[in-house]
């Protein structure tokens, strides 16, 4: 593994059209410091801390997932991906990494928690590939202590899941995307994970399929893709967002295709779905879409969740198929997690790429993007306002096309899948790490990944007073 680290420092120079200083006036002014409002006010732009998985040179880092380890330990979810081949989305598994400062990321010793894998079909004897796509679940930090102070019952444990996406095996060794409406076999699989205060482990892997699916008890609901970020506690449970169905899991997408928020519950030793309450459902699209051959609907892909800073709970999702919603920014608001309310819509904001809501260390909510008319290659912050209805003027975390000029196949730059959350490190300070990868687009069709090609942890830095998100 090889991680390319350097000091982190604040960057002072937000201007132009990213915004000089953005700060949100949500709970009013800053302790001891009357006049100053609370919020995000930089992020910080490094080499990237992740590059060269111990599989070698034909692997990057790429995207990745935080949660709280313990009292003073984080742990990172890092997305491997597969290099020189000519297919996108080339997912080759996970490694977790725990870590006590961000600055050392790159020193820490992974832990392989899922691997893409190969085998011949017993039946007709032909090579089958199955890809292991991003695994986020959720995560209770050692150590951990309820709002009474009694010791969290399950503290040191947690869960994560991804697609397990089948393919047939083309050439040497890769798939066709074509397949997804075709071949594949839709499968999800589960780990349950642990954390004694020095090892990070995998306890316990399930798989669930068609014939026996990852079913919320007692309901239809069946839960087959994670969220954009980890999920957050409420009470002794953990809730995610999520993608579900009550019908068919096989194919491209579930059908039907909901996005909403799951409750997870840890019974007998392992982490369950126990209740799921849908935010947003799959419609029918204004213009017939046909890809691969299948007539696709509007659907709510990657959605994320995060509590609000008065105890209620914000929810986001990205939107594919359809031009008018892939590119704006919506946000719901919920009080009890069940009943939702959209509270804002904002158009013609981001590109055609991922988006996530997050919370900067003082608890100001905002949504991380690719704006649009820069494709994948200047990612921003748009802070929300104080009444949760609109943002305000976006924040530069990264412009790669200015930084670094452009990629050596001449395409742009893939600077996405941001996420980030708020941890406590050896320092005894909450900070707001956010992830993203870098790529060259290029790499989707065989070329040689690029310098900058790997997983980056940044700060989000913010003024106001640091809301404590576990107590330990």
């Amino acid at each position: 593994m090889t991680g390319r680290v350097t000091r982190r420092t604040a960057l002072g120079s937000l201007a132009g059209s990213a915004g000089a200083l953005v700060l949100s006036s949500a709970d009013g002014g800053v302790a001891g410091e009357p006049g100053r409002r609370r919020g995000i006010v930089g992020v910080t732009r490094e080499a990237a801390d992740l590059v060269v998985p111990a599989e070698g040179d034909g692997f990057r880092y790429g995207t990745g997932y935080l949660f709280q380890a313990g009292p003073t330990q984080a742990g990172l979810l890092c997305n491997l991906r597969t290099e020189g081949f000519p297919v996108g989305d080339f997912e080759a598994g996970m490694d977790a990494v725990i870590f006590d400062d961000a600055a050392k990321i790159g020193q820490a010793r992974p832990v392989k928690v899922t691997r893409t894998t190969k085998y011949a079909d017993r039946e007709t004897g032909k090579w089958r590939i199955v890809l292991k796509h991003g695994t986020k679940g959720g995560f209770v930090p050692l150590g951990a202590r309820r709002q009474d102070g009694s010791p969290h019952p399950f503290a040191g444990t947690g869960v994560s899941f991804c697609e397990a996406l089948d393919f047939p095996m083309k050439g040497n060794g890769y798939y066709d995307k074509s397949e997804k409406t075709r071949g594949m076999v839709r499968t999800t699989e589960v780990q349950q994970l642990a954390f004694d205060g020095k090892q990070f482990s995998v306890t316990g892997v399930e798989t669930f399929t068609e014939a026996k699916p990852l079913r919320v008890a007692g309901t239809k609901w069946k839960i087959t893709c994670p969220s954009l970020r980890m999920g957050i506690p409420d009470g002794d449970d953990l809730l995610m967002a999520v993608a579900a169905t009550t019908g068919d899991t096989r194919g491209w997408f579930a059908k039907p295709h909901t996005a909403g928020v799951s409750r997870w519950r840890c019974q007998g030793g392992r982490w369950r779905p126990v209740e799921f309450h849908p935010v947003v459902a799959d419609v029918k699209t204004s213009r017939r879409q046909v890809v691969y051959g299948v007539v696709m609907r509007l659907v709510p892909i990657e959605p994320t969740l995060i509590r609000d800073i008065d105890g209620s709970f914000l929810f986001s999702a990205r939107f594919a198929y359809e031009a008018y919603d892939e590119h704006v920014l919506r946000v719901w608001r919920s009080s009890d997690g069940v009943q939702w309310k959209r509270v804002l819509e904002h158009p013609e904001a981001k590109g055609q790429a991922p988006v996530s809501i997050n919370r900067a260390a003082d608890g100001t909510p905002y949504l991380v993007s690719n704006p649009l008319g820069r494709e994948r290659d200047r990612l921003v912050l748009w802070p929300l306002n104080d009444e949760r209805t609109g943002v305000l003027d976006p924040i530069l975390a990264r412009d790669a096309l200015k930084e670094f000029g452009r990629t050596p196949s001449g395409k742009p730059w893939f600077m996405d899948h941001p996420n980030a959350a708020v941890l406590r490190l050896a320092d005894g300070h909450w900070h707001n790490l956010l992830v993203y990868r870098i790529m060259d687009r290029g790499e989707h069709s065989g070329r040689p990944p690029a310098q900058q090609t790997g997983l980056y942890v940044e700060t989000v830095q913010s003024t106001g007073p640091e809301r404590p998100v576990w107590r330990f």
